[in-house]
């Protein structure tokens, strides 16, 4: 009955929003606070409603070659996390009372418009922090783009996370995020260069054996790499296949490894051809490689 009531709800509510005249950007974005619950960091001034009348009145400018205030900063918590505060009260009145939903509906988009700006700002005044480390991390074979696109998650996460009325300095608190970030994306990286040891590069190619160094490595892995070969966990084309195989001896066990011009004399392609299709489905393997150790 419960289960009944709750799909029951949920209809009704999908209705309704069917109706609103809005757009369909703000029709799915209500259809997600409606669904997922948003969480906040509370403040001792969310119980002062002149008080934060004000603060959300401010507008506070992020221009991308200025630096942010600490003040300003300081607002612009208070602004996201009051907004979404407001949410969560809104949210709590339309899943438990359908009447009024037009009028509300729209509040509650103003108010998700309200944490976003926030939250965007926040967040704008902060990726130079996110440049500045990256290029100062060192990390062998480490792609400064791989970098940015995980720190800028970290730096998101810490946002969400800050609590400004502990009076730290956001910049210290967002920091050790991203150093964290940059440390389990690198020892990712690590871990499966060793598995996969051919460097995935398009406009170079290291060699066409593996290093002595790694070959132990590469062996004790070779069968857990078969294995996904042999059920293609991995999605591979025929040629991708048959280039890894032939590359790595991984079809019949005792037959030595051949080079990328071995193999493109044997499948007709040209050595720079091989080397393309072979980058190609190492990324696949090493993807199929780490959702596998993920799931076990």
């Amino acid at each position: 009955m419960q289960i009944t009531t709750k799909t029951t709800s949920r209809n009704n509510h999908a209705a309704k929003i069917k109706r609103l005249k809005v757009s369909a950007a703000q029709k799915r974005e209500l259809q997600t606070l409606l669904e997922i619950p948003v969480v906040f960091i509370p403040h001792a001034y969310f119980r002062r409603p002149k008080l934060m009348s004000k603060i959300m009145q401010q507008d506070i400018q992020i221009l991308p070659v200025s630096t942010i205030k600490a003040e300003e900063e300081r607002i612009l918590f208070l602004q996201m996390n009051y907004a979404r505060g407001k949410i969560c009260q809104v949210r709590r009145r339309l899943l438990s009372n359908t009447k009024g939903f037009p009028k509300e509906a729209l509040e509650l988009l103003q108010w998700h418009k309200k944490q976003l700006d926030a939250r965007n700002k926040i967040t704008t005044a902060n990726m130079g922090l996110v440049f500045n480390m990256a290029k100062h991390v060192s990390h062998y074979d480490m792609e400064f783009n791989d970098l940015i696109s995980e720190g800028s998650l970290a730096l998101l996460h810490a946002v969400e996370k800050f609590d400004v009325s502990r009076g730290f300095k956001f910049s210290t608190y967002a920091c050790r995020s991203i150093l964290r970030s940059f440390s389990r994306i690198t020892k990712r990286q690590n871990r499966y260069r060793s598995i996969f040891p051919v460097e995935l590069e398009f406009d170079m190619e290291k060699g066409d054996y593996v290093e002595e160094k790694r070959q132990e490595k590469q062996l004790a892995l070779a069968e857990e790499v078969h294995a996904i070969l042999q059920r293609n966990g991995a999605d591979l084309s025929p040629t991708e296949k048959s280039v890894v195989e032939m590359r790595f001896s991984l079809n019949q066990k005792g037959l030595a490894k051949l080079t990328l011009k071995q193999v493109g004399e044997e499948l007709g392609l040209t050595k720079e051809r091989i080397r393309q299709i072979q980058n190609k489905a190492l990324l696949k393997l090493r993807e199929a490689t780490e959702q596998q150790t993920a799931a076990s």
